[in-house]
């Protein structure tokens, strides 16, 4: 045996694939002015190289479940970190927009495979308290992955070198992830798909709304935060620190948090007092309180959450049914992330108020409070 065979190692492997994975959803938009210049890009252009990272979330989870429950968990991650490193490549030689397409829409595919893989490993590979404080450690990477985007890369002085940076990054998450066991234990190796049964399907959906809302509520703040902040009279960059903090802040807080939930217990009151914080913060900035508490409150309650909110999956789905069901449960994130955000950006609009998404955001955040009762009862009749 390996040391790799060691679950925390595993854990620092999906950890690296997921930080690289933040690095290079970054990328684009850290150095987004430099590409437009040199690709003669539009803001629509850029606008669609953004978004092809994420968009096919919603086509591509379930047959990315499919895929790990028939190859393996193992040959799916190494397939994302290798889809990652091609996407990479192919951005960083891009001639023109067809091909920086081409990559991103590659990097993107990649990165739903580690998204959804991921979560799976760490249950297979965690239980009881461990799981929500090696959840959390996981979930962490990400946000850690796009503060590094946006603290290095704009730095390279020149964006080819700085997508070149994020794609070696992915390189070093491949090689990590040859380390990785190539056998798993008999209840998690490669196996035909199982249908989930009503039972465990509803509380999946479930999760999967209150996982969604949650990020749906902070993703508002992160979309439409600064452009309030100015509204109200901040200068830019001080808005954007500011808005900023969130991210930088639940890094810590959210290993933490699964460490505290997974010792002490209670997860569904933990997650409905966190996800009620968070709305309160919310209407809190909106309402202009003092914006630096707020978001520091919204961060650390984000924090809380987040881990055994993710972890909830891993006390009722079977290791045979965990591929499929966490493709599901990424189905419903990334089409509830395609849907709501605009319809915070819509609500704006209607009112002309520069406050109102972020109003819409804390009732996101109340929508997946009222979710977790929801979800104690299903459980009690499952």
């Amino acid at each position: 045996m390996t040391a790799f065979s060691n679950p925390w190692a595993i854990l620092a492997v999906l950890i690296l694939g997921r930080t690289a994975f933040g690095t290079q959803y970054q990328s684009v938009g850290a150095v987004g002015p430099a590409m437009m210049a040199e690709l003669n890009l539009t803001f629509t252009d850029l606008g669609t190289l953004l978004g092809a990272y994420s968009t096919l979330g919603m086509f591509m989870a379930i047959p990315a479940g499919w895929l790990i429950g028939r190859f393996g968990d193992r040959r799916v991650m190494l397939t994302g970190l290798a889809l990652m490193v091609a996407g990479g490549a192919m951005l960083t030689l891009a001639p023109g927009f067809a091909m920086a397409l081409a990559g991103r829409s590659a990097a993107g595919a990649g990165s739903l495979l580690i998204g959804v893989v991921g979560p799976k490993m760490v249950m297979d590979r965690f239980a009881g308290s461990a799981l929500p404080a090696a959840m959390g450690a996981l979930l962490a990477s990400y946000p850690l992955g796009i503060g590094l985007g946006l603290m290095v890369l704009p730095h390279f002085g020149s964006w080819r070198i700085a997508m070149a940076a994020s794609a070696a990054f992915c390189v070093a998450g491949l090689a990590a992830g040859f380390f990785a066991p190539r056998a798993a234990p008999a209840d998690q190796r490669a196996a035909p798909p199982h249908l989930l049964g009503a039972e465990t399907l509803m509380p999946l959906m479930t999760v999967a709304l209150i996982w969604t809302f949650l990020n749906a509520g902070y993703a508002v703040l992160l979309g439409f935060g600064a452009a309030y902040f100015v509204h109200g009279g901040m200068a830019p960059a001080q808005a954007g620190l500011l808005t900023s903090v969130g991210a930088f802040v639940a890094v810590p807080v959210l290993p933490v948090g699964g460490w505290v939930s997974g010792r002490v217990g209670r997860k569904l009151t933990s997650n409905g007092v966190c996800l009620s914080v968070m709305a309160l913060a919310l209407l809190g900035v909106s309402a202009g309180l003092a914006p630096l508490p707020m978001m520091l409150l919204l961060a650390v309650a984000l924090g809380l959450c987040a881990g055994p909110i993710m972890s909830l999956p891993g006390d009722f789905l079977a290791p045979h049914e965990r591929a499929l069901g966490m493709g599901l449960l990424f189905a419903v994130y990334y089409g509830g992330m395609t849907v709501l955000p605009p319809l915070a950006g819509l609500a704006g609009d209607s009112v002309a108020s520069a406050a109102a998404p972020i109003v819409v955001g804390a009732s996101f955040c109340f929508l997946g409070a009222l979710c977790v009762p929801l979800y104690a009862r299903l459980r009690r009749q499952g």
